[in-house]
């Protein structure tokens, strides 16, 4: 295996054990194990274990993008509304179709924050997240002839806060409903810092 092919491997592997048994149980050893790999490769693809775990967020985080660029790549025009309810309707989905997913990645946000409670702001793992957002909005806008009169970075913001409101609230009472009907107040809201281009 080359190292880049070494590095998904413990990726897939370690996502598969938060996943499974929680962030408590996402040992090195129990990572390597579900890799089929020896101890050793861990260290070999990367400088330490949160590294590994830091690597685990992205791969997550790039799951969710493409489920919500989905609407905008298939040519969705409806509206800026209707294709930001349709790229959110989507996370939503991937929502419920893989629980133990979303729970593994605010388990694993949560662990990375632990590290900077006592550091200035900064935007921490969640840079990631606000940047790929503010892309999305940017091509939404640019697919239905709209241009935003907020600044997308403010928006992406803005979107990932209430993101994770939709997930932690869906986690704790799995109303599917409730969860769509937020996704397409948070289009609504977004979609009215917009303008339509002439």
């Amino acid at each position: 295996m080359t190292r880049e092919e070494r590095r998904e491997a413990l990726v897939a592997a370690a996502l598969v054990v938060v996943e499974r048994e929680g962030l408590g149980g996402a040992s090195a050893r129990a990572i390597v194990a579900e890799a089929g790999m020896p101890l050793g490769a861990l260290h070999y693809a990367f400088a330490s274990l949160d590294h590994l775990l830091a690597a685990t967020l992205d791969a997550v985080t790039d799951q969710e993008r493409l489920a919500a660029e989905a609407p905008i790549s298939a040519g969705v025009d409806a509206g800026l509304e209707a294709t930001l309810a349709a790229g959110l309707d989507a996370y939503v989905s991937l929502l419920v179709a893989r629980p133990a997913r979303e729970l593994a990645y605010l388990e694993l946000m949560l662990h990375a924050s632990r590290d900077r409670l006592d550091l200035p702001p900064a935007p921490g793992r969640y840079e990631r997240s606000y940047g790929l957002v503010a892309a999305l909005l940017e091509e939404a806008a640019a697919a239905t002839g709209c241009t935003w009169t907020t600044p997308p970075p403010v928006l992406a913001r803005h979107t990932v806060a209430m993101l994770d409101g939709i997930t932690t609230t869906w986690l704790a009472d799995h109303d599917d409903q409730a969860a769509h009907a937020s996704a397409r107040f948070l289009a609504a809201s977004l979609a009215a810092r917009s303008l339509k281009e002439d």
